[in-house]
């Protein structure tokens, strides 16, 4: 069994991030995040300690407005500790469960030469998925993001979408084809060949 599969439905738990107790991440959350422009949800600046208080009060289902005390003293701590501010964002990026995404197969382009993009944002592609197959909006919001993408796979498949969904030992087979093609490449190198 697909072991990405069996972590986004029984893995997903309520943490402690930053002194606050943060619900499982999902897509209300990276919506939210991505409205703020945060870097730990797109790709292109830093992440600051500012972003990572943020995000902790989005993911506990929070307020953002002034900053506690307690929010103040984790900037700061962050902001003077690099190896804290490290192993934050690390937790964080686990906690967001990425890994536990089903993984695709690539998929042949079309004629243009790129995948079709019907220009509805992925997010609401999902959540209008979930809602068209029998999920009720609030739930389709608010469950584990790498549950809904699951989900959200299976419904497209059984409807006859045209993915197909990588399984982790064929992933494992794959990594291993690719470390041994390296190898025999950097032995060539070396001998000359």
């Amino acid at each position: 069994m697909d072991s990405r599969f069996v972590n986004s439905f029984t893995v997903p738990t309520r943490i402690k991030f930053l002194g606050r107790f943060v619900e499982p991440f999902c897509l209300k959350h990276r919506l939210m995040l991505m409205a703020l422009g945060s870097p730990l949800v797109e790709e292109g600046n830093p992440v600051t300690p500012v972003d990572l208080v943020i995000a902790a009060h989005v993911c506990s289902d929070g307020l953002i407005g002034d900053y506690t005390l307690r929010d103040r003293i984790w900037i700061i701590r962050l902001g003077r500790d690099k190896e804290l501010m490290l192993k934050a964002v690390t937790v964080f990026r686990e906690y967001v469960g990425l890994d536990d995404w089903p993984k695709f197969w690539p998929k042949e382009t079309g004629s243009s030469g790129k995948a079709s993009d019907s220009g509805i944002p992925w997010v609401l592609g999902v959540i209008a998925g979930l809602i068209q197959n029998g999920i009720e909006e609030e739930r389709a919001w608010n469950m584990p993001e790498s549950q809904a993408i699951w989900m959200n796979s299976a419904f497209s498949m059984n409807k006859g979408a045209d993915i197909s969904l990588m399984t982790t030992e064929e992933e494992k087979f794959m990594d291993d084809l690719r470390e041994k093609d390296a190898a025999s490449a950097k032995e060539r190198d070396t001998n000359g060949n």
